[in-house]
């Protein structure tokens, strides 16, 4: 029936027009119990936790990896590192500093951004990786407690050609980072 088909394809353009205009998916609070965190992430995201030897990984990411060898296009990695300076023999906002000054000379771009947040030392960088698949943007955010000895270090990544729809979702993300100061 023409009606019919009318309305479907009526249907598709206006949820096609309400998308394109930028309609953020919504965000809901995800708990990070092995860390006493949380992270605000869009509905549909996944979340997979390792954790190993005082070391936690947090995989949050739009697709779903099956396996540990899978990787994500677009997401968040957050690695907890506790007791550095056992680990590493320098303070954690001197590991995180050196960790990022490393990628800093990898990557493409990037400046170094330092501030405080109370206890914790931050460090952002941002850069662009090349890849056969195209581009890929990186932002890396360490968050350092030297009087507890714990690293957070924060990759985000996902494709440069999808930045510009990405970046609100991603501010988002990485601003919504709630860590426990005693942690």
């Amino acid at each position: 029936d023409l009606q019919r088909e009318l309305m479907k394809h009526l249907l598709f353009l206006v949820l096609t027009a309400a998308t394109a205009f930028g309609q953020q998916p919504a965000l809901k609070e995800q708990a990070l119990p092995a860390i006493k965190g949380s992270v605000l992430l869009p509905d549909g995201w996944h979340m997979k936790e390792e954790s190993e030897d005082g070391v936690t990984v947090y995989h949050l990411s739009r697709e779903k990896a099956e396996t540990g060898e899978e990787i994500f296009s677009t997401g968040l990695i957050l690695s907890v590192t506790t007791k550095v300076p056992d680990r590493a023999s320098v303070k954690p906002s001197q590991y995180a500093h050196d960790l990022l000054t490393s990628a800093q000379e990898e990557g493409e771009g990037g400046k170094l951004e330092k501030t405080q947040e109370g206890p914790l030392e931050s460090l952002r960088l941002e850069y662009t990786i090349e890849s056969d698949e195209g581009n890929i943007k990186v932002i890396n955010v360490a968050k350092a407690n030297d009087a507890t000895g714990t690293l957070y270090f924060a990759t985000w990544q996902s494709a440069e050609k999808e930045d510009a729809t990405l970046k609100p979702i991603r501010d988002a993300v990485l601003s919504s980072i709630k860590l426990d100061p005693s942690f």
